[in-house]
């Protein structure tokens, strides 16, 4: 089920298991009788209306526009993802250059040096790297999967196809 309103995905499954709408107790803890033709609605955690199955033709246009707008988070999420994915490379790049800088030839090779200034600074830029790179393939990861979501529910509205 998806709110009409923010287009956020609610899975009534594990609502259902934390606490069954089907079961509705007084103050005094008695149940009360169920009336099954009653509509089951969600409140939404994300903008807090009420979310419910069979929408009209209205709401369905509503989550159109809901699923529209998360298509285009999406796709900045991907966007956003991809530039730090790229800097994060640029600079892991550049701190693997300050590494092989950072050797000194001494009489039989070539030893490591960690009191040269090039390793501080491979050391600061590979930090760097790891957390850019950590961030672009999170939201990478957020944009596509929005982004294929979100499009096979514009495609299941616009058949009319859409199934709560």
């Amino acid at each position: 089920m998806y709110c009409s309103h923010c287009g956020k995905k609610i899975n009534e499954h594990a609502l259902e298991k934390k606490q069954s709408s089907y079961v509705i107790k007084d103050e005094n803890g008695e149940l009360l009788p169920v009336d099954t033709d009653q509509k089951v609605e969600y409140v939404c955690p994300q903008c807090g209306h009420l979310a419910h199955k069979d929408l009209n033709e209205e709401e369905l246009k509503s989550l159109s526009r809901a699923a529209h707008s998360q298509l285009q988070r999406g796709a900045n999420s991907f966007a956003y993802g991809m530039a730090f994915n790229l800097i994060g490379i640029i600079i892991g790049i550049l701190a693997f250059s300050f590494f092989l800088l950072s050797f000194q030839s001494s009489g039989g090779g070539k030893k490591l040096d960690v009191t040269k200034s090039t390793f501080l600074v491979f050391v600061v830029m590979g930090i760097v790297a790891v957390i850019l790179l950590g961030f672009g393939i999170y939201n990478t990861i957020v944009g596509l999967n929005k982004k294929v979501t979100y499009t096979k529910v514009l495609k299941d509205l616009n058949n009319k196809t859409f199934v709560c």
